[in-house]
Parts: C-alpha cells; sequence; structure tokens
C-alpha cells in the first residue's frame, strides 16, 4: 500500500494531488510547516483516527474523520502523508486506510518524504528522529568532527583498562544487536566498522594520524576480546545502503541522478558505479576480514578452520582472540557468546531491526522491484571467502532467496 519509490522518483505526484496529513498530531504539524517551506502546495487537510479531533482545525487546517476522507477520495485525486514516524503506528494507519478501500494509490510515509525531497535538493524543515534531510556541508563537516572526539575519548580510555571488548565488524550484521546486548549486563563493548580507513575524510586523516598509537595501546592490553560477524552479503549491501542514504544526507551524493531510484541502487549494488564516496556506502564484505581484521590484529580469518554447522570460530591472535560468528546463526549462540565473554547471564536484546526502521516500507519496495545482474550474484555467491562461512545448502539457499531478482 505505500508507495515510496513513486514519491522519490517523482515529487510532482505532491503538486498534481491534493495533499491530506494523515496525522494530526506535532509530527503532523511539522510535515505541514515543512511543506509550507517549500514549493510544494501546503495540505489541504488533516485526517485523524481519533474522533476527537474530527472538525477541529490544526494550524488552520480541517481534521477530517476517517468516513470524510472517503468521501474526499471518491472526488479528488489525493496523496496521502502518514504523518508518524513510529513504524507500529504507521502499521496500524495503513490497516485503517486499507479498510476504507481508497482509489488512491499516492500514500507515502515522513521517511519517503524526506527522501524525495532531499533527492530533489528542496528545503525540509523537519528532523524526523535521526533521519535528517536537511544536512549541509557544515553539518556534515560537525558530523565527523565529533565523531573523531568520540573516537579519540575511546581510544585514550583504553590505556585505563586491561581488557578491551570490541563489536568490531561490517554494518548492517548484528553489531548494534550484540553491543545492547552487552551493555544490559554491564559489558562495555566499544564498536567499530572500520580502524585502519575511513571514506569520511576527517575521520580517515584522524586514523591514519592515530593508527600507530592505536595499535601500540591495544598490544599492551591484558586481553581484546572481538566479536564479528558475517552476513549474506546481497541482502547485508542493499540493507547498509537503504539505512544509510536515509540516515545521512550527505551520502545522497554516492546515488545517481537522472534515473530511477531503484536503477540508482542497483548499479551500486553491481559495482558499476565505484567511487570514492561509495566505500561508505558497499564496505565490500568478503575483503573486510582481510582489510581490518589481518591488519589490524593480524587475524587471518581465512586461514583458520569456520565451523559451518555450529556458525562460529575463535581464534586467538596474541592478545587477541576473535569471536566469528554467521548472523544468520545468531540466536542459537548465546551460550557461545556469554562463554566468549565471561558472562553467564548474556542474553540477546534485538536492536536496529529493519522492521522496526521507518525504512522498512521503502525497502520492502526495493527488494519487490531490484533486478540485479547475474554477474554481481556471482561475483558475490561464487567467491571462495564465502564458501568459507558457508555451506554448499546455504549458498543455494541464497540463490534461491533472490531468484526472482537477479537479471540475465
Amino acid at each position: 500500500m505505500i508507495n515510496e519509490l513513486k514519491l522519490i522518483d517523482n515529487i510532482d505526484v505532491l503538486h498534481d494531488n491534493k495533499i491530506v496529513l494523515y496525522g494530526a498530531g506535532s509530527i503532523g504539524v511539522k510535515v505541514l510547516k515543512m511543506l509550507k517551506e517549500t514549493d510544494i502546495p501546503a495540505a489541504a487537510y488533516f485526517c485523524d483516527g481519533d474522533p476527537r479531533k474530527w472538525g477541529t482545525f490544526v494550524e488552520g487546517v480541517e481534521v477530517l474523520s476517517l468516513s470524510e476522507l472517503k468521501q474526499l477520495d471518491e472526488s479528488e485525486n489525493l496523496a496521502i502523508i502518514l504523518a508518524s514516524e513510529q513504524v507500529h503506528f504507521i502499521d496500524q494507519i495503513t490497516e485503517d486506510i486499507a479498510w476504507l478501500k481508497l482509489r488512491t494509490d499516492n500514500i507515502f510515509t515522513v521517511f519517503g518524504l524526506n527522501m524525495a525531497l532531499s533527492r530533489n535538493n528542496k528545503l525540509s524543515g523537519l528532523n524526523g528522529g535521526h533521519y535528517n534531510a536537511v544536512l549541509n556541508m557544515r553539518r556534515d563537516i560537525f558530523f565527523a568532527s565529533s565523531w573523531s572526539a568520540y573516537y579519540l575519548e575511546i581510544f585514550a580510555s583504553w590505556i585505563e583498562k586491561s581488557n578491551v571488548f570490541l563489536v568490531y565488524s561490517l554494518p548492517k550484521a548484528g553489531t548494534l544487536t550484540i553491543r545492547r546486548s552487552l551493555q544490559e549486563i554491564n559489558v562495555f563493548a566499544d564498536h567499530f566498522h572500520r580502524l585502519v580507513e575511513s571514506p569520511t575524510p576527517f575521520l580517515k586523516d584522524m586514523l591514519s594520524k592515530y593508527r600507530q598509537d592505536i595499535l601500540n595501546i591495544l598490544k599492551s592490553r591484558k586481553s581484546v576480546k572481538i566479536i564479528s560477524m558475517v552476513r549474506e552479503p546481497v541482502g547485508r549491501i542493499l540493507s547498509h545502503i537503504l539505512y544509510t542514504v536515509g540516515c545521512y544526507h550527505f551520502l545522497w551524493r554516492s546515488i545517481p541522478t537522472g534515473k530511477s531510484f531503484v536503477s540508482s541502487i542497483t548499479e551500486i549494488v553491481a559495482f558499476r558505479k565505484w567511487k570514492e564516496p561509495d566505500r561508505m556506502l558497499m564496505y565490500e564484505p568478503l575483503s573486510w576480514f582481510d582489510d581490518e581484521l589481518k591488519t589490524i590484529f593480524d587475524i587471518d580469518v581465512y586461514a583458520h578452520p569456520f565451523d559451518k554447522e555450529k556458525g562460529y570460530s575463535i581464534i586467538k591472535q596474541g592478545n587477541a582472540e576473535a569471536l566469528v560468528m554467521k548472523l544468520e546463526k545468531l540466536n542459537s549462540l548465546e551460550p557461545v557468546i556469554a562463554e566468549f565473554v565471561g558472562a553467564p547471564r548474556f542474553k540477546l536484546v534485538n536492536n536496529n531491526i529493519g522492521d522496526d526502521k521507518p525504512y522498512k516500507y521503502l525497502y520492502k519496495q526495493v527488494k519487490e522491484a531490484i533486478k540485479i545482474p547475474r554477474e554481481a550474484f556471482d561475483f558475490y555467491y561464487k567467491d571462495p571467502r564465502l564458501a568459507h562461512f558457508y555451506s554448499e545448502e546455504e549458498i543455494a539457499g541464497f540463490w534461491k532467496k533472490w531468484e526472482n531478482n537477479i537479471a540475465d
């Protein structure tokens, strides 16, 4: 029902239809004000599921009942924006709209609106949680500089610790879930995707400047416990792209314009647009262990056996010890993690789950529509490094999972 791609590819749909904001609360008011700051027509109406708001006016805009929305849909061409940032509320709203059996298929979320405004270089005054579509270059610099200070603070704290815990892995591979789960039992692990290099210039310069100091600190600790994850690569890359372009406006420069959004994403997944900014989106998955874990800790994952059935291996090198796990086996590996970190009470606490994120509707549409060249799947699934972690049966399952998305 939610049609994010239509809006992202053609923002004129907001000019050609009467806009209704479904949700007359604080987010609806923010969206109303945001539209007034653009050349897009302001919302004609609110609609809300709360009967107490029906017939009232919010910021001078009338609030319709559900039945009035149905009547309006029969006589007007509508574009409905679901004015909520909470996925469970959006799901409930879509159920209400489905019951109405509206004619319009122009139903969008605030996330989709922000994406469309950002891609079309239109002003957005709405900060949808941490999904902010109006970061200018000054904000980009502040963002990167703040992270540089954050990293330096972490590195300094290691000097005071005899034992360091790291969740050090590719993004969108369960890292935040692991870190949050450790925090719940007061085991504090620092969280990194890169220690060797960063595509962000400020972080890249900072890591280059302090890399030897970082290595010296880590090598002098009594122990460094590392948790790293591997995940089926196509799903991980696609999830990461959708997450990052939704969160950080400055990464839109990595997404080609002048073509459909799905076509642009396809180019990145298929390695057809490989420029420096894309490295933040890509994190080439099968090279990561050599690029990062081997470089920093001299842990050669591919030189050690991996138990494909159990889904993990533990590798010790000097004072460092790495637990490498398959994300697909994560739920069965609670006891392994508990023993590795010396915390019998360890339990997984799901965090950063895609179905709880505002981009889930766009992700669903992209997964249904995208057609990725077969050579891209060959690149990943025929790579012997993938076979180091996954059995032939598991890899065949990956092919099966994506069979409708393969373009021959």
